[in-house]
């Protein structure tokens, strides 16, 4: 009789196991399922911003909140994606990320270094008057020929649209969208002043075009910075004259 209970207990045991639902779990929120399928398809906050991680936006939101950390922290531990996702500044830095995308910004993190030297507040991290006012100071600081490299990679690209050959485009091209490419720092002054071609442009703009770039070619500045840096510049006026410019 008692072996016969205890028979009994244990097909029930194996009946209850049987007879449970297998249940999926979501690795991001925890919630269970019991379809394995209704777990791929499951899409929560945390699991979209995972899977999201991979954009150019979100690639650049998560490098700036390490550089973020490392600036404002004493600790040296090493952040990861998974804190990232799950931090509080997440939609903010993602939200800066994609301005930075959307502008094509130059050299980003020389950006980030910046807003975080200057302690501008993150709230205003993705407006068009702080990123303008880091450009222009960008432009009269940055390292003259990957101003130039900068500046010649555009006028091909320009050139291609227009058909004309990309030393000419200073020449020939279109007066507004070169002066669209110097406000968003696609063409610098260094090419602007230290070429036949650029100083020629400049002369040619009328009074509103003039102001549009004015703040961004400043010829009171730009002179002092060429006359302190007149071998540099000598180096990038010869290397545009060869060039066609």
């Amino acid at each position: 009789m008692k072996l016969l209970v205890m028979s009994n207990l244990s097909n029930m045991k194996e009946t209850s196991a049987i007879d449970k639902p297998v249940k999926y779990g979501c690795e991001f929120c925890k919630r269970e399922f019991l379809k394995e399928s209704t777990t791929l398809r499951h899409i929560c906050e945390p699991k979209r911003r995972w899977l999201d991680k991979d954009n150019h936006g979100n690639r650049i939101a998560f490098q700036c909140w390490l550089d973020f950390y490392k600036k404002n922290s004493a600790g040296r531990k090493n952040r990861t994606q998974e804190e990232f996702i799950r931090s509080a500044y997440y939609v903010a830095f993602v939200k800066f990320g994609n301005y930075c995308v959307s502008i094509n910004a130059i050299n980003i993190p020389q950006y980030i270094d910046w807003l975080l030297k200057n302690q501008i507040k993150i709230d205003n991290w993705c407006s068009d008057s702080t990123y303008t006012k880091y450009l222009i100071e960008y432009l009269r600081h940055e390292d003259p020929f990957d101003a130039i490299h900068r500046s010649v990679e555009n006028c091909i690209n320009m050139a291609e649209d227009a058909n004309i050959q990309p030393h000419d485009m200073l020449r020939y091209g279109n007066a507004n969208k070169i002066c669209y490419a110097i406000t968003t720092g696609k063409i610098s002054p260094w090419l602007l002043y230290q070429s036949a071609s650029g100083t020629r442009f400049l002369d040619t703009l009328n009074e509103g075009q003039v102001r549009l770039v004015m703040d961004y070619i400043d010829p009171e500045q730009w002179a002092i910075k060429f006359k302190r840096d007149i071998d540099v510049t000598k180096r990038v006026n010869t290397t545009l004259k060869d060039a066609g410019y």
